[in-house]
């Protein structure tokens, strides 16, 4: 069993996926894997599969970050390969040495998230104790595509008591409006900007009629 497994669904990025892997390369210290999700459809198919250097890669029909993120984490719940799953953008870079064995160490029993200099109140990366996520049947909330899913993981581990925010431990989000001098709006991120609505209404509705259920389910997988 590897103490953790990264899933990253990629589109169009082949640069940003080889970024990832070399970054992993030096950083990582725990048993830590790398599974991209790549669509079938995607023009820089090729060039995202040479990037990833020999780490796991899954193709198939067109999913979003959700969709994908479920893909991939059942694989793993299914096997019991992986003591935590991470959820990390290709867009994201991990900066401090050892930063996934520190992040599994506090995740073990809920949720813990680095700071990735973006957004401090909600895990846009996360790392998840695979027990949850095997006791709910789903990593990312299915009903939302792309949007607030972080949300639901800040909602689900403070209220289940079992959220940690690593100040130190940094996971950088190379995200446009962050860096744009690194990183340039695209297509993939215009895609997920036509389900902002959609998803922000599947949240609200989750707050109102899953959420305490959910708390529940979380609760008693690490209890």
């Amino acid at each position: 069993m590897a103490d953790l497994w990264v899933l990253v669904p990629s589109r169009g990025r082949p640069k940003s996926v080889d970024r990832l892997v070399r970054a992993c390369a030096l950083t990582c210290q725990a048993d830590t894997k790398l599974h991209f999700a790549f669509d079938d459809d995607d023009p820089d198919l090729e060039a995202s599969v040479a990037a990833t250097a020999g780490h796991r890669y899954t193709i198939g029909p067109r999913q979003g970050l959700a969709g994908w993120t479920n893909d991939l984490a059942r694989r793993h719940v299914d096997r019991s390969d992986a003591a935590c799953l991470a959820s990390i953008g290709d867009d994201m870079l991990p900066v401090t040495g050892g930063w996934d064995a520190l992040l599994v160490a506090a995740a073990r029993g809920g949720f813990a998230y680095p700071n990735d200099f973006r957004r401090a109140d909600i895990p846009e990366a996360v790392v998840i104790d695979a027990r949850i996520v095997a006791a709910l049947g789903w990593m990312a909330h299915p009903g939302m595509h792309h949007w607030f899913i972080d949300n639901v993981w800040a909602d689900l581990g403070r209220a289940a008591g079992c959220l940690a925010y690593l100040d130190d431990v940094i996971v950088e989000h190379l995200h446009p409006n962050v860096r744009p001098d690194v990183t340039r709006p695209d297509a993939t991120y215009g895609d997920a900007a036509g389900w902002f609505n959609a998803d922000l209404a599947a949240y609200q509705r989750w707050r109102l009629k899953g959420m305490t259920v959910n708390v529940a389910t979380v609760k008693r997988a690490v209890a």
